[in-house]
């Protein structure tokens, strides 16, 4: 009889080889491997090909090592066509893989070809939003939120704001706000509106923005309020805050 891991490492081959049949186009290949090697071909299944579709972060180690085709093509491409779209996917893919130095190499190369690449604007400032190089990220969403206001649905317009507010550039951090709010009114952009009235010594101001957005967010359909309560928390800490 089969003991408890026994039990557990069969279930997991069991699982694997379903998923194996019910996503894999390449099936055969795999169903071979999972029937050959049981538990140790079950457990590469798992790491090459399950974990990437369920979106599940890896270390950036397993990363590499599932998407190194990936990575090899994407090299090929820049190297072999070398436009600007190809040093954006190069980026995209170094970016995922955690090689972060190589990536913002690839994304200078396509801004040397394409100047308002909107792609290698947005990977290059988020790079330097990562480093903490704001006056690097705001040359870059300056631009791009130029070249396209309503890039990633208003994300670049909320990094913007956000390193305007880091970089201690109120009075245009209030006016850009103030803009992106009337487009989007997402709850981060009240809670660093808040901020700005803050450093300004509108204390009153920005309590107001953060009981609209708390009581907006509140209000709100369930699923858009799991996605943002954790807003409604730092709201709350800080009008606790200023209540002092």
């Amino acid at each position: 009889m089969l003991g408890p891991v026994g039990i557990l490492t069969t279930g997991f081959w069991i699982w694997m080889i379903y998923d194996c049949v019910q996503y894999e186009r390449d099936r055969s290949t795999w169903l071979w491997l999972l029937i050959f090697l049981n538990f140790p071909g079950a457990f590469i299944y798992f790491i090459a090909r399950w974990l990437p579709r369920a979106s599940i972060p890896m270390p950036s180690f397993l990363n590499r090592w599932t998407r190194k085709d990936q990575l090899w093509q994407a090299e090929a491409a820049a190297m072999n066509i070398g436009k600007a779209h190809q040093f954006v996917m190069l980026g995209n893919i170094r970016c995922e893989i955690g090689d972060f130095d190589k990536a913002a190499q690839a994304y200078q190369q396509a801004l040397e070809q394409e100047p308002n690449n909107p792609q290698a604007l947005w990977g290059a400032a988020s790079l330097a939003l990562r480093n903490k190089d704001f006056s690097i990220a705001k040359t870059h969403l300056q631009k791009l939120i130029q070249v396209d206001p309503e890039h990633k649905y208003g994300d670049a317009s909320l990094a913007y704001g956000r390193v305007l507010l880091e970089l201690g550039e109120f009075e245009t951090a209030q006016s850009h706000l103030e803009s992106h709010l009337r487009n989007w009114g997402t709850p981060e952009a009240y809670i660093l509106m808040a901020k700005v009235q803050e450093q300004q010594g509108h204390s009153q101001q920005a309590r107001e923005y953060l009981e609209k957005m708390i009581m907006k967010v509140r209000g709100a359909p369930p699923y858009h309020y799991r996605r943002n309560r954790h807003f409604v928390g730092q709201a709350e800490k800080m009008l606790k805050a200023l209540n002092r």
